[in-house]
């Protein structure tokens, strides 16, 4: 084969090689982003513009992608149905501006009163300015990262047990504030920080097992006592009530006897004043005082029980007395 034709089949494939180089070169030129994309486009390494949802059409050579380091979680089930999280990182040149969600691993974090805690943090998040993400800094998720889990060490850290378990909202907000303003730096904005898991060492769940379990107890003395000292009152209450019932009772009762000896003395009293009138009227021909003839009829009567009884008696008449004249009197009138 001669000189030239070697020659002529060199120049052919070169010629043949540049041109398969420039049609590929001007295939991929064209370019389709989607809705909530963007695309950073340099011309000579230098930036040029931002490409929005639509085709478009680069300069062969002169235009170039700018390219990002992303990261992504892909999640996988095993046989057993238990979930793990794998994190994947590679270069991305189309930057997606929906919220999308940073699923950070189990973090291992002291509190103050030195409790060792696992905490599962998420994160929610969305890039707002495409050119200050590819500018001002290179590996964005890793730097998100570190900055949030430095920040929540630092929160928790000055915190107890006690007020890391109860203060979930709290800490929420203190970390979406300190992290806010910096990723907004980096065109990148952080809508929302939750802990999804609080997890503390074994030892530490026995001992607040333990702590629970005593206090269920001493609730349960309180209400117990709370509840004999209830009894107590009440039953004291009830015994007092009944003794107040029964002075009341007894003091109607005495009430009511009295009234009814002192009526009954009352009609006793009326009655012997009208039978006194009546005697005094019958006695009065005889010229005989009725006081002494019933005050006689006293002494006879008197008598009378006194001669009916077992025992020997003396009886002495008072001198003054004047009981025998007064029947004499009766008797000597009745006579006549």
């Amino acid at each position: 084969m001669s000189l030239g034709v070697t020659v002529g089949i060199s120049f052919g494939s070169l010629f043949g090689l540049i041109l398969i180089w420039f049609l590929i070169s001007v295939l991929k030129s064209f370019i389709v982003v989607a809705q909530n994309e963007r695309v950073i486009v340099e011309s000579w390494g230098k930036y040029n513009r931002t490409l929005t949802a639509g085709f478009h059409c680069l300069m062969p050579v002169r235009d170039r992608i700018r390219k990002i380091l992303w990261k992504h979680n892909q999640i996988s089930v095993n046989k057993y149905g238990n979930e793990t999280i794998q994190m994947t990182q590679s270069l991305v040149h189309k930057i997606d501006l929906r919220e999308s969600l940073f699923d950070f691993p189990l973090q291992s974090i002291i509190t103050r009163d030195n409790v060792e805690l696992k905490i599962h943090l998420m994160a929610l998040y969305q890039i707002v300015d495409p050119v200050r993400v590819c500018y001002e800094i290179y590996d964005l998720p890793l730097a998100v990262g570190n900055l949030v889990k430095t920040t929540l060490r630092s929160v928790i850290g000055a915190m107890g047990l006690d007020d890391t378990l109860a203060s979930r909202d709290e800490i929420n907000q203190l970390i979406q504030q300190k992290v806010s303003h910096i990723c907004l730096n980096w065109g990148f904005k952080l809508n929302k920080v939750e802990l999804l898991e609080i997890i503390p060492t074994k030892d530490v769940q026995i001992a607040m097992n333990s702590q629970i379990a005593a206090e269920r107890i001493r609730r349960a003395s309180i209400i117990e006592a709370d509840g004999q000292r209830e009894k107590v009152r009440t039953e004291a209450e009830g015994a007092t009530q009944k003794m107040i019932a029964i002075s009341k009772g007894r003091q109607q009762v005495t009430i009511l006897i009295a009234r009814g000896q002192a009526d009954s003395r009352t009609l006793i009293a009326e009655g012997e004043a009208r039978a006194l009138k009546v005697l005094a009227e019958a006695v009065k021909p005889f010229n005989v005082d009725a006081t002494q003839y019933l005050i006689s009829i006293k002494y006879l009567e008197t008598f009378g029980k006194i001669a009916t009884s077992s025992s020997r008696s003396i009886v002495y008449f008072p001198l003054n007395t004047n009981l025998v004249g007064e029947f004499r009197t009766i008797l000597n009138t009745r006579k006549k």
